[in-house]
């Protein structure tokens, strides 16, 4: 099997540089704002402040590049980094599917989110919590052996009252902690060198915890990519053949004069498309838009056997099993 994997850098290169980002978490921390007057800079995967921040009361926006598709990760990923952290599942704040403030961890895919996304928030927020450790060491005048962590706040070991919480120690600024990241996508390994907990000192992975985007779903609240609105935005259609393999031959682009607000009609090599200033225009070009396709220079198979021959003879773009 062939396998592919194109990284955010690769696409830019090959795509001229055409960067659509939808954010629909709450509001950035100011602490890594960036101004539209500046270039984007993708985020440095070898920097803790790429994936983590704490804020001065204490809550942690974690960064990631998985979205929410309605199977629960935003939830998931969240219980991973608090219990890593030892801070209240509810101060934890996903940032999801920005590609200006995420590493690239590849795609959103079933389960391979958990399995490959899981471990690296983990090990990320661990060395969280080693440099957080060292922070508190300083400044409670004790060893990191002698300090103990609960609800986002470090104490000694025996004097409760020594304590300070992670806002205290590193709110609103950064880390400025450079951890190792190797590969690319769901392939990197993030922070190996930092020790992750125990699995048996979990008290939030593995419970029952409320799912965090169910309720803006049921108030009606929440933002679907459809809801997304912004200045000159325009909306497109793929036109499509009636059979696979085929290739449009000639386009009457005169079928569809009689709609308002067409922009263009856009065709490269077998893909056609329309450009509208509103979704319905779109649709009702893509309906009317007349084309005359080719026949499929490639026929599908018409029984089992070339069934069999033709699923053979076909490389897969992406290896899901590496």
């Amino acid at each position: 099997m062939e396998r592919r994997q194109v990284s955010r850098r690769g696409f830019l290169k090959s795509t001229g540089g055409l960067v659509v980002s939808f954010s629909f978490s709450a509001p950035i921390s100011q602490l890594l704002a960036q101004s539209p007057d500046l270039p984007a800079v993708e985020p440095e995967a070898t920097q803790l402040d790429s994936w983590l921040a704490v804020a001065q009361d204490g809550s942690v926006t974690v960064f990631t590049s998985k979205v929410e598709l309605g199977t629960g990760i935003e939830t998931a990923l969240a219980q991973i980094v608090a219990d890593e952290l030892d801070v209240p599942f509810q101060k934890i704040q996903m940032d999801w599917g920005d590609t200006a403030k995420s590493v690239d961890q590849g795609m959103t895919v079933a389960s391979r989110t958990l399995e490959r996304a899981g471990p690296q928030l983990r090990q990320a927020a661990a060395a969280a919590r080693q440099q957080l450790l060292k922070l508190a060491a300083a400044r409670l005048e004790a060893s990191a052996e002698q300090l103990t962590v609960r609800d986002g706040v470090v104490s000694v070991a025996g004097n409760q009252a020594k304590k300070v919480s992670y806002g205290e120690l590193i709110g609103g600024k950064r880390f400025n902690l450079k951890i190792v990241a190797t590969g690319e996508g769901w392939d990197m390994k993030v922070a190996p060198e930092a020790r992750a907990k125990d699995p048996r000192e979990y008290k939030i992975v593995g419970t029952s915890v409320p799912r965090i985007d169910l309720p803006p779903k049921f108030t009606g609240e929440y933002t679907y990519i459809q809801d997304v609105r912004i200045p000159g935005m325009l909306h497109g259609r793929v036109v499509r053949p009636a059979v696979v393999n085929s290739k449009p031959s000639s386009i009457d682009e005169s079928s569809i004069r009689h709609i308002a607000g067409i922009v263009k009609v856009v065709q490269q090599e077998n893909f056609v498309g329309v450009v509208a200033e509103t979704e319905w225009a779109a649709i009702q070009a893509a309906r009317a838009l007349k084309v005359t396709w080719s026949p499929p220079a490639e026929k599908l198979p018409a029984n089992k056997d070339e069934l069999d021959a033709y699923l053979k003879n076909t490389k897969s773009v992406i290896d899901m099993n590496p």
